[in-house]
């Protein structure tokens, strides 16, 4: 199993650029999340598209993996159809390499044919989309340049929903309370899993009121696509709190009628 560090996500699309380089040669352009709902012995059809950043062809090669994420902040990318909820085995791409010519564009075409299994949730894996290595040596206008390989990859995720089915749930775990020495402000941090079977996107927020039962804090946060059996770190800025005793309550809203719900007691 490859490990690699958690990849920051933006707003509610968890994309994966290893590395992120300024010289990147290619780019895959739209969402990497692509999700679907289906039912199973359904089929259904997706594409990526795949642009060339420089003005040479570039050759981009098409693989697959599992994917899990943790709020330790560790990825793993582990073969294609080896954890518990993979879909990979579903998922066919018509071809496992391409030659983008410069300045263009080209489309990826995958097949995912679900099986007529008795199946709940969600189940996912990524399409990986990879160019090649900064060649050191390569000429420019006659003349070789010395440079470091670099190879830049984009993680695709294709998630597939079962209907309507699979529970939502949601754990809170290793939480504390910090303060910044410097600045006085305090944080208050936990852990998020998704201990269902279909994945959500969380919206987190924190109710923080004092011995007297006022509201001293209120913060809300919307996050990425959470698997099952995956996890975040939660932080909640708190701003500037007076020493003393406080209740805070912890709210995360799964897309299900019910809310859950947890309440700690804060000191410092």
């Amino acid at each position: 199993m490859k490990t690699h560090s958690h990849i920051a996500w933006t707003a509610a699309v968890i994309a994966l650029a290893l590395p992120a380089s300024s010289g990147a040669q290619i780019a895959v352009v739209g969402s990497t999340v692509e999700e679907r709902t289906a039912a199973p012995g359904e089929s259904y059809t997706g594409t990526i598209v795949v642009r060339n950043l420089t003005q040479q062809d570039q050759p981009v090669r098409i693989y697959q993996t599992d994917y899990l994420f943790f709020a330790d902040g560790t990825s793993h990318f582990s073969d294609p159809g080896t954890t518990e909820r993979s879909n990979a085995k579903w998922i066919t791409p018509t071809v496992r390499s391409l030659l983008v010519p410069p300045s263009s564009e080209m489309t990826v075409t995958y097949v995912v044919k679900v099986p007529a299994d008795s199946l709940a949730g969600t189940y996912w894996s990524a399409i990986m989309v990879e160019g090649t290595p900064t060649e050191a040596g390569r000429s420019s206008g006659g003349r070789p340049q010395v440079g470091i390989g670099a190879v830049v990859r984009y993680g695709v995720q294709v998630a597939t929903h079962i209907r309507t089915s699979g529970s939502r749930k949601v754990s809170f775990a290793n939480s504390k309370l910090l303060t910044d020495t410097t600045t006085g402000q305090q944080t208050f941090e936990l852990e998020v899993k998704n201990v269902g079977e279909r994945a959500y996107r969380p919206a987190l927020w924190i109710e923080v009121y004092d011995e007297q039962g006022s509201l001293r804090a209120n913060t809300r946060q919307e996050r990425g696509l959470l698997y099952p059996g995956t996890s975040l770190r939660q932080v909640f800025a708190l701003g500037t709190l007076t020493p003393g005793t406080y209740r805070a309550i912890v709210f995360a809203d799964s897309g299900e009628d019910a809310v859950f719900a947890s309440q700690f007691t804060l000191k410092f």
